[in-house]
């Protein structure tokens, strides 16, 4: 108990250098979107929402052709999801939003543009919330745990990410077999400004 409540106190005293005092309310209020959209989330699922709110994509990239096979080839090989948002917020700080690659089935946007804009948007990442990262993690469990949200599978789950963490701090991950499973998702990530200026106009 004596650990926990170290760790409590210490983590928002570091958050603090990229966030203001409402970080944790925010935090709170997006996992329990995404519990509620999407009850069948792992924790896995969580940490993707919230590390793609900071990194996007995670990586850069500037293959545009290569982007776009891809994205073609995602478009013949899967199957609308009409239960599924257009576009959607992720995160709490909601630098980035997913992009539902049905957009480009209903004509409402051409895969070049949905392309172009995934592409732009893999090089903004805030260095900031970069170096953080870890500790926004462990905001993220201890809300969690002291909230005690129903995240199925959450112990073991949460040893596993912590493996991986341990060798790779910033890694990104898959969505969770559950997750594909039950919401068969398909998007880009788009970073917000990104969509307001190329793409938002398109999609009511």
């Amino acid at each position: 108990m004596k650990v926990a409540f170290k760790i409590m106190l210490i983590v928002p005293v570091i958050l603090c250098v990229s966030c203001d005092g409402s970080d944790t309310s925010k935090i709170e209020t997006a996992i329990v979107e995404q519990l509620e959209k999407y009850p069948e989330s792992r924790l896995q699922d969580i940490y993707k929402n919230f590390y793609q709110d900071c990194f996007g994509t995670g990586h850069a990239i500037s293959d545009t052709t290569m982007v776009l096979n891809y994205l073609q080839n995602e478009l013949q090989n899967t199957q609308p999801t009409p239960s599924s948002p257009m576009i959607e917020s992720i995160g709490w700080r909601h630098n980035f939003v997913r992009v539902n690659i049905d957009a480009v089935r209903q004509g409402k946007i051409s895969a070049k543009k949905l392309a172009e804009a995934f592409i732009i948007s893999a090089s903004k990442i805030n260095a900031k919330d970069t170096a953080n990262w870890n500790n926004e993690w462990q905001t993220i469990t201890q809300i969690i745990e002291e909230r005690k949200l129903p995240v199925k599978n959450y112990e073991a789950d949460k040893i596993l990410i912590d493996s991986i963490l341990q060798i790779k701090p910033k890694a990104a991950m898959h969505h969770s077999k559950a997750f594909n499973e039950n919401y068969n998702p398909h998007y880009r990530v788009v970073e917000k400004s990104v969509f307001d200026e190329t793409i938002a106009k398109f999609i009511k």
